[in-house]
């Protein structure tokens, strides 16, 4: 669907107030400052750099990203030996670095990937392409998913590097293409299938996860544990037939655009499942007393997520 520019600059805020507070809170400060204004600097640069390369699935290129990255790797001191750059195909490399460790425990994978969802000018208000803050908010194609992560990951990183930093495991930092195209050139399969050595690791930490704060104590962290999937429906449509110079109501046509329309009035009903339940079980047991009803409600007659986060959004 074709999206309007408004409701592309609706979509821009609420990804951007997402890459705001992302990025403020592994990088910038509130009320007193916790790192030192150089530091800040540089992982906006490498935010303003990353942005500002075209990477969608079929115009652009996550190459001159990983290119970038690594470059400013080496300037930091990490050898060529920890730095990986490839891929399936010359516009869709990878990076792979490895910070090394103590070695005492197995290696931590950071994921982020340097691709995005397309953007035309024509549908935004401000060039999709060029990072720009404003009112709070950061606006551009990528700001949140996922160049805000993939930012934070490699500025982090150069830190660690400057402060000798030694965990008691190797950090590996992979930047990856193609996660919203797919296809052959998805990074992540492609370094599984062709150099896993490089990202094999105890566990990984990707996109999409938060926590929950009540009260201001730390109460949740979120993981995901399933996702929405693709269903593909095929409309077949038959009738009598006839002579094109005698059109007929009772037309092939006509009926499939009939269908089209009343699906496009359906609404799948919303339900729990394990998860779901589950989560919501364990909300109400922390949640204010205001959201409980509501979470039992859910959990009881499957009102669904959707209903429990509306909600939410208009109590606070």
């Amino acid at each position: 669907m074709k999206e309007s520019p408004r409701m592309h600059n609706t979509k821009a805020r609420q990804v951007c107030a997402f890459a705001a507070i992302l990025f403020a809170s592994a990088i910038l400060c509130n009320a007193q400052a916790t790192r030192p204004e150089a530091e800040k600097q540089l992982a906006r640069e490498i935010y303003k750099e990353m942005i500002e390369v075209q990477s969608g699935f079929t115009t652009g290129a996550t190459t001159p990203i990983a290119e970038k990255a690594a470059a400013r790797l080496k300037a930091a001191g990490f050898p060529d030996s920890d730095i990986f750059v490839g891929g399936a195909k010359a516009t869709k490399h990878n990076l792979v670095v490895r910070y090394h460790g103590t070695g005492a425990r197995k290696p931590i994978l950071l994921l982020a990937h340097i691709d995005v969802v397309e953007a035309k000018r024509e549908d935004w208000n401000m060039d999709p392409f060029q990072l720009i803050e404003k009112d709070g908010y950061f606006y551009g194609r990528g700001t949140g998913d996922d160049k805000a992560q993939a930012a934070i990951w490699l500025a982090n990183l150069i830190q660690y590097k400057k402060e000798g930093f030694k965990p008691d495991r190797d950090l590996i930092v992979a930047l990856t293409a193609d996660e919203e195209g797919g296809g052959p050139f998805n990074g992540v399969d492609w370094l599984l299938a062709n150099h896993r050595d490089l990202i094999d690791s105890e566990f990984a930490l990707n996109e999409g996860g938060w926590g929950e704060n009540v009260g201001g104590k730390h109460v949740a962290n979120y993981l995901q544990v399933a996702e929405k999937y693709v269903v593909n429906f095929r409309f077949e449509v038959r009738n009598k037939g006839g002579h094109s110079s005698l059109p007929v109501h009772d037309n092939a046509i006509y009926h499939l655009a009939g269908a089209l329309q009343r699906l496009s009035d359906f609404a799948f009903p919303l339900k729990t499942n394990e998860v779901t339940a589950a989560y919501f079980k364990r909300m109400a047991a922390i949640d204010s007393s205001q959201f409980k009803n509501l979470v039992v409600a859910i959990v009881l007659f499957g009102l669904g997520v959707p209903a429990y986060f509306f909600w939410r959004k208009r109590a606070t």
